[in-house]
């Protein structure tokens, strides 16, 4: 198995790149904290990956709305949902207007949020601060604001920057 990457490295924006290189955007690192500050743009890794396991530690402030997409394709929301309910899959760690979690795992807005994610083929695994929220999800399809359309084997990995503030830490990836 390899080892884990660092995908953010804790001071600058290395490995990653901007949606839209065009318009401006909000991302910043500071104090090893990658924060999007305002509704501006999405960041993508500069890297494609196929199967892996993910590390992700995020924070978002109250009301505010964000997005990890796998492969670029497949939305995990991240929203300040903890309490709400939806007409459509759209609460914190749903696989967006697909499927909701399992059980309720968020914490409070303000708070770290821990996202384990494992993707091997078209099936997702995610815990969601130690809880399992999908049990080997088969994915069907792009969710919606994706880079690509059809369901490609591998990509990059994107944040959702367009929607709201959210600051990220300690990501990191594994190849399977």
């Amino acid at each position: 198995m390899a080892e884990w990457k660092e995908l953010f490295n804790g001071t600058d924006l290395t490995g990653w790149r901007m949606r839209h290189t065009e318009k401006d955007h909000a991302w910043e690192v500071k104090n090893g904290i990658l924060a999007n500050t305002a509704s501006a743009v999405d960041i993508v890794t500069e890297a494609d990956f196929g199967d892996f396991d993910l590390h992700i530690e995020y924070m978002f402030p109250e009301g505010s709305n964000s997005g990890i997409y796998l492969r670029g394709r497949y939305e995990l929301q991240i929203l300040d949902s903890l309490g709400n309910t939806y007409d459509y899959p759209a609460e914190n760690a749903a696989i967006y207007s697909f499927k909701r979690v399992d059980v309720e795992a968020t914490k409070p807005a303000g708070e770290w949020q821990i996202m384990d994610v494992n993707l091997v083929g078209m099936v997702v695994t995610v815990d969601l601060n130690g809880q399992r929220v999908h049990d080997a999800v088969t994915l069907e399809n792009p969710t919606g604001g994706q880079l690509f359309n059809d369901n490609g084997s591998s990509g990059p990995l994107m944040l959702q920057g367009d929607h709201g503030p959210v600051s990220f830490r300690n990501i990191r990836l594994r190849e399977l």
